[in-house]
């Protein structure tokens, strides 16, 4: 747990950076500090870890004050990620990866564990890690410096606009995999950024900060459906007020239940058989427990049946959603980042359903536009 009490910064200049901050951010918690450029909430959280000291007021984690605690010691036990990455580029990712386990003095064979785990968490390949970062590209570094913060098992974890310089499509999957992390990890996430898109995908809770002081702190459906304010109102932005209305909704209530399968086990000539049969391009590959493996295509599928490969051997990873995504999310994914349809799974990853186009084209009708078309026309449509 963090508790900032009655804080206050000011500079021997006069300058007054935040005032009068009391926040408490809950172990576990993936918390979003976002507001206006001088609004203070890189200076809330460079005070954490002591990169900036309070000139009022108490932070405490887990009942302790961090005044108390050595400074170097604190850092250390607080993972950071910057926007800038800040890979040693004279050091292998490995090396990278262990910079902190090794100033702890663990053993070698418990760093390159630890280094091999958080690797294979973010879907790189081993033989990465005696790679050097410019090797590597943009994303991928900024994969290492994710895991980076997480090799010493820290329970904080800062990340000071972490994705701002990366494209949208790598700052996509960034977000999904950090969340991921953070949910199977249990680590708390006090993650600043300027993109209110971001923290509201993100943040658990978001603290909407400006001319440094707290405007409004709480989950994001409740500043959604209550801003506290104009400020707030206009930060958010009407057309994601006008959203938060209608669409708070999950996708496991508007899924089709039953998405075209095959199993990975199956003969690969019968992928043409079942395509043609059921009038669709693509299958989703699972395994005996339905559990979501992959996904094949035609076009693929054809030049590898006739090499005689195995379904395993061709099919591609299949970017899915869970059951409790919600549906403007789903919506962004089809309608902005071009999916064509989205594997809905559970926590067990087994398939469970299909998001499509036309459901998502369907739930928008219903929310946004059915009350914008006169009942007379409603009926010649019916």
């Amino acid at each position: 747990m963090i508790e900032f009490e009655n804080i206050s910064k000011k500079y021997p200049n006069g300058k007054v950076a935040v005032e009068d901050i009391n926040l408490k951010f809950e172990t576990g918690e993936f918390i979003c500090l976002i507001g206006t450029s001088g609004s203070g909430k890189t200076t809330c959280m460079r005070m954490i870890n002591r990169m900036l000291e309070p000139s009022t007021g108490k932070i405490l984690i887990d009942g302790k004050d961090i005044l108390e605690y050595n400074e170097v010691d604190l850092r250390r036990h607080i993972g950071y990620v910057i926007q800038q990455i800040g890979l040693m580029p004279h050091m292998t990712i490995y090396q990278n990866i262990v910079m902190v386990p090794k100033l702890l003095k663990w053993s070698e064979e418990k760093m390159r564990a630890v280094a091999e785990e958080l690797i294979d968490r973010v879907d790189l390949p081993r033989s990465f890690l005696d790679r050097y970062p410019s090797e590597l590209s943009g994303g991928q570094q900024q994969r290492i410096g994710v895991i980076r913060a997480l090799a010493a098992d820290q329970n904080i974890i800062l990340m000071d606009e972490p994705f701002g310089a990366l494209d949208p499509l790598t700052r996509e999957s960034l977000q999904k995999l950090v969340k991921k992390l953070q949910v199977e990890l249990g680590k708390t996430v006090v993650f600043v950024t300027h993109d209110i898109d971001e923290a509201i995908k993100l943040g658990d809770k978001v603290a909407i900060m400006d001319s440094g002081s707290v405007v409004q702190f709480d989950t994001v459906e409740n500043i959604l459906l209550n801003p506290a304010n104009d400020f707030v109102k206009n930060l958010i932005g009407e057309d994601r007020l006008n959203e938060a209305q209608f669409n708070i909704d999950v996708v496991e209530n508007i899924m089709m239940r039953n998405p075209y399968t095959i199993n990975v086990n199956d003969k690969a000539s019968n992928i043409l058989t079942m395509m043609h049969k059921n009038r669709v391009d693509t299958l989703f590959v699972v395994d005996d427990e339905h559990k979501l493996l992959g996904v094949v295509d035609i076009f693929d599928s054809r030049k590898s049946i006739f090499k005689g490969e195995h379904i395993k051997d061709f099919m591609k990873h299949a970017e899915s959603i869970s059951v409790d995504t919600k549906v403007k999310d789903a919506a962004y994914y089809i309608n902005t980042l071009q999916y064509r349809n989205l594997p809905v799974v559970n926590d067990d990853n087994v398939l469970v359903g299909i998001v499509t186009r036309a459901v998502i084209v369907d739930c928008v009708y219903e929310n946004f536009w059915k009350g914008y078309i006169p009942e007379d026309e409603q009926h010649e449509e019916e």
